[in-house]
């Protein structure tokens, strides 16, 4: 290939050998380009007057991994930090030997010239440079002549905490000090005492608590970084000036909107509340409440929180929690043990019919109960009386207190790390249900597939006879019942508040060959489960990068006189159950062996307690051998 391009119609002087030469001149290039260096990230770039002091190139690694080129530190501190982060790499033993306010350095002391052995040659120096006020490592021997032994003198109770603190944040009762103690020498390899694990874990927690004491402060940039992350949430810091004009901490409150969205559009319109007052109105606002009318909600019977919905909300449907109703009765009528039995079989009354017939056995178990039972108006919480297309059955507030009961941890933490527990609680538990939900195949949910199984037996069994209008007539157990499959109805009314075939249904699609899934609510068909898990909770940053609300610091309440100091024992942090509730089960003692003497026989003393008083020879031949004893043959 020639660099200059000949015209083969050009007559004239033309150099026969120039392709040649051009070749030639191109390989020559070729062999003497060099290929330019490759672009480097986070390094920092060389710069003129650099490099000239030969005793400032070394390489350092740290503790993490990375290897810095001609090492600067900010401080002292800084510098002993990274010497503490390369002794528990390599497990040598290491010592400061001098510290000026500009000069510091470390050697090591693994064999100290023990057993006639030379000293360790390892030896690290740094100094402040003259010119700039930096840290700079000015001589560095890496080369030890010793072999670690477990000891580090320089590891001590500010470095273990500084290696635990976060751990220790995540789980404080698991890292105590057996096993902080336990993973240094498994992970490290130097031995550290437990009173050491001990005081680096109480520093560890003050640290913490020194850091849970600036988030709440800035609880309103918390509040920030919610609304920045989950865009058009509620959130409500509010705070009581005092009389030192200090913003005191009164309530915090807050509404996703991806969770109120969801709420709305594809969730039955149920709300459960425990132990909670209505104070102010944002969940009436939130959730477009208004007047209450086609919403549920099921709580217990607190005085204030009936005034506060019926005052609010003086349309909703208010369910009574059996589960409250039973505990109070149990406290007045504790001896009697029918009650339970009596009190949720009249619950679970799907018809007026059976409501009496469940309220009459109440009457006729004792007079007593029946009066107390009324006065808690059952028409509130037995499902006969539930209105019609809800599709809720529930007369308990369980699964509110059952996700109550999962907080319990998160509970114990600070304020922000207690909200932030639970908000990431809601936000994996979410995740987890959308992939669930997502790759369930079926064309109801699982509940469904349950609930149906349950009433095969009965429906199998049942006695179906067909009428006019596409009604039929179902007998099972003595009862007969109209199903009409149009309209989805029966006269026990079960499959209208369910929103599944009952049995008496259920008998009919069997006998018609039917898919019992065409005749199932919308709440409980898998494309309704995966919309109620498509959106979540946003992840949010961390206390760095919250944003600046620019708003006044918030401050803690004080406590009450004489509760400063006061902690929660174990036992006031667990749930206390109600005497309706089964006690916490224990485990049954193993049991002892019983001792036997080797003398006599006897279980109530040993060969050594045994007495040594002569037995006659009579006496001796009745007793029997005992185990452990020697016979002679």
């Amino acid at each position: 290939m020639s660099l200059i391009h000949h015209d083969p119609d050009l007559v004239g002087d033309v150099d026969p050998e120039a392709e040649d030469r051009d070749n030639f001149h191109l390989e020559e290039m070729l062999n003497e380009w060099t290929d330019e260096p490759p672009i480097r990230h986070d390094v920092y770039p060389e710069s003129d007057g650099e490099g000239a002091d030969d005793s400032s190139d070394i390489h350092v690694r740290r503790g993490d991994g990375f290897l810095y080129h001609k090492q600067s530190f900010f401080s002292g501190v800084a510098f002993k930090e990274a010497v503490i982060d390369y002794a528990l790499r390599t497990g040598h033993n290491l010592k400061q030997y001098r510290y000026d306010k500009d000069k510091i350095g470390f050697i090591c002391v693994g064999c100290d010239g023990k057993e006639g052995g030379a000293k360790c040659e390892w030896k690290v120096y740094a100094a402040i440079l003259p010119s700039d006020n930096m840290w700079k490592i000015r001589k560095f021997i890496d080369t030890h002549s010793c072999i670690p032994n477990g000891e580090c003198e320089m590891f001590k109770v500010p470095h273990i905490a500084r290696l635990f603190v976060d751990k220790i944040r995540d789980s404080p009762e698991f890292y105590l000090p057996a096993k902080i103690e336990e993973i240094i020498l498994e992970q490290w390899k130097i031995s550290v005492t437990r009173n050491q694990c001990q005081s680096a874990r109480k520093k560890a927690l003050q640290w913490i608590e020194k850091e849970y004491d600036d988030q709440f402060s800035r609880l309103r940039d918390y509040a920030a970084e919610i609304l920045e992350s989950n865009k058009d949430s509620h959130v409500e810091v509010e705070c009581l000036v005092s009389d030192e004009g200090k913003d005191m901490f009164n309530r915090f409150y807050v509404c996703f909107d991806s969770l109120r969205r969801t709420w709305k559009e594809s969730c039955r319109p149920l709300i459960g509340i425990d132990g909670c007052f209505l104070k102010n109105k944002l969940l009436k606002e939130d959730f477009d409440l208004s007047d209450g009318e086609g919403f549920i909600m099921i709580s217990d019977r607190q005085k204030g929180l009936i005034k506060a919905v019926q005052l609010e909300l003086p349309k909703i449907e208010h369910r009574m929690c059996v589960q409250h109703i039973y505990g109070n009765l149990k406290k007045t009528y504790g001896s009697k043990t029918m009650i339970k039995p009596l009190l949720w079989n009249l619950a679970w009354s799907y018809n007026e019919t059976e409501y009496k017939q469940h309220l009459e056995k109440i009457r006729c178990y004792d007079t007593k109960v029946y009066e107390s039972v009324m006065k808690t108006n059952p028409r509130s919480w037995v499902r006969a009386f539930q209105k019609i297309g809800s599709f809720c059955e529930d007369v308990d507030n369980n699964s509110v207190e059952s996700f109550n009961g999962s907080l319990n941890k998160a509970r114990e933490k600070q304020f922000v790390a207690m909200l932030e527990t639970i908000r990431r609680m809601a936000m994996v538990r979410i995740a987890k249900r959308s992939v669930e939900s997502h790759t369930h195949t079926g064309v109801c949910t699982p509940y469904v597939m349950k609930f149906l199984a349950g009433e095969h037996k009965v429906a199998s069994t049942a006695k179906v006879a067909p009428g006019t209008n596409g009604m039929y007539e179902v007998r099972h157990g003595g009862d007969t019942h109209r199903v009409d499959l149009a309209a989805y109805t029966c006269t026990c009314i079960k499959w209208q508040i369910c929103g599944i075939p009952c049995e008496h249904a259920y008998g009919v699609i069997l006998h018609k060959k039917l898919q019992p899934e065409d005749f199932v609510c919308q709440w409980f068909r898998t494309a309704m489960w995966k919309k109620n898990y498509t959106d979540g909770l946003f992840p949010q940053r961390g206390p760095k990068f919250w944003p600046e609300s620019n708003g006044p610091r918030v401050f803690a309440a004080e406590p009450p006189e004489g509760e400063e100091d006061k902690k929660m024992t174990k036992a006031e942090k667990k749930r206390k159950k109600g005497v309706n509730e089964s006690p916490t089960k224990k485990q049954p003692k193993a049991k002892k062996r019983i001792m036997h003497c080797g003398v006599c026989g006897a279980a109530d003393h040993n060969s050594r307690h045994h007495k040594n008083d002569k037995v006659s020879s009579s006496q001796l031949s009745q007793l029997e051998p005992s185990q452990g004893s020697l016979t002679q043959a």
